[in-house]
């Protein structure tokens, strides 16, 4: 489990950071409830609605929360998962522009991975993220952006 320390130092690397792209599964983790993780990503949710830590994600992750809650059989979520994405002063929503598209295939070209998994990552490179925050992940740092694995 994770100790008090670990999330203290963690919470201290993402505040001074400029930007902070945070990926959907973390947000998915969050918003699902997933208890083995709920301690860590609500110290992290709780400082972007604080405006303790300025992060963005892609508009895709809405995409793949949802298509995650409908799968599971939980359609009834879907509005209130919309919803509560828009209430993270700290976290915007950024779309997918040509610039990303290009970016990701670049990044689909070199890592691999799903489409999914390279827009997330091209709209953190394009938009400056200094720290991309994820799960399950073999990533350790992408161009000029650390990386951290909230399983870790």
């Amino acid at each position: 489990m994770i100790d008090g320390n670990g999330d203290q130092a963690l919470l201290e690397r993402l505040r001074t950071a400029k930007l902070v792209h945070i990926d959907a599964r973390v947000l998915a983790l969050h918003l699902l409830g997933e208890q083995d993780l709920s301690e860590r990503t609500n110290e992290i949710m709780t400082a972007l609605q604080t405006g303790h830590v300025q992060a963005q994600t892609s508009a895709l992750s809405l995409y793949q929360i949802l298509a995650e809650v409908y799968r599971s059989g939980r359609s009834d979520l879907a509005g209130e998962i919309a919803k509560a994405l828009q209430v993270y002063t700290g976290l915007t929503m950024i779309p997918a522009t040509p610039d990303v598209a290009v970016q990701a295939a670049e990044v689909r070209a070199q890592l691999g991975g799903r489409p999914e998994r390279a827009l997330q990552i091209a709209t953190a490179l394009v938009k400056g993220a200094e720290i991309y925050v994820t799960t399950r992940s073999g990533l350790r740092r992408i161009a000029e952006m650390s990386v951290i694995n909230i399983e870790d």
